[in-house]
């Protein structure tokens, strides 16, 4: 959560995931489309950018959906792509019956992975049997949208061609990557992927209050 050192303040829409979420929770949390991101970076090191916002650009494309019709429900497993990649093969990585249903969620990091790389990960992922046990995936916004319409392209052709899941709703361009504002996906809560009307939504509260 960078933004709690965000220049000048953190993003309204930002704050409203951290309320929404962790302080007042419902049994039900809509996860909406911010209208604006940023991928700016300023030098924290320079006391003068304390006083800077960084430029937002508007996003006309909202969540996009790559694959897959109606409504899908299943629980959050995921994180980013290069550190779930250094994680295959250990003890900590889940056995193929602990991905049944679940609804995976990936982001990209600053290390800007090549299309190629994202296409070897999840054919890595239809190799252990995982892509087969998922219930949809949600995919976060590219970091400066690099290999935006790249990594659209790979998802469609590994998971809908060459696994055959052409039925698994994937929905893409979801702010919970490292582009700014972020909403907030806590691992092992069910929440709900709605293809038809470009919507997600959680569908227990994270924590408990009081």
């Amino acid at each position: 959560m960078l933004e709690f050192a965000e220049n000048v303040q953190m993003h309204d829409y930002t704050i409203n995931a951290i309320n929404r979420t962790l302080f007042a929770p419902t049994d039900r949390i809509e996860i909406l489309p911010s209208e604006y991101w940023t991928s700016e970076l300023l030098d924290w090191s320079n006391p003068d950018n304390n006083q800077i916002c960084r430029t937002m650009v508007r996003d006309q494309k909202g969540f996009e959906v790559l694959q897959g019709h109606g409504t899908v429900r299943g629980v959050l497993l995921g994180g980013c792509l290069s550190v779930f990649s250094m994680m295959i093969g250990t003890e900590i990585w889940p056995v193929v019956d602990e991905w049944k249903g679940e609804l995976l969620f990936l982001e990209t990091a600053e290390d800007y992975p090549a299309p190629n790389d994202v296409k070897y990960f999840l054919r890595n992922l239809v190799a252990q049997g995982i892509i087969h046990q998922l219930n949809g995936i949600i995919v976060g916004k590219p970091l400066d949208e690099k290999f935006y319409e790249e990594y659209k392209e790979v998802y469609i052709k590994v998971i809908g061609e060459e696994a055959r899941r052409r039925e698994l709703p994937i929905i893409y361009n979801v702010n919970c990557s490292h582009t700014s504002p972020v909403c907030i996906f806590p691992n092992g809560i069910e929440a709900e992927i709605d293809c038809d009307n470009r919507r997600i939504a959680l569908l227990e509260k994270p924590v408990l209050i009081g």
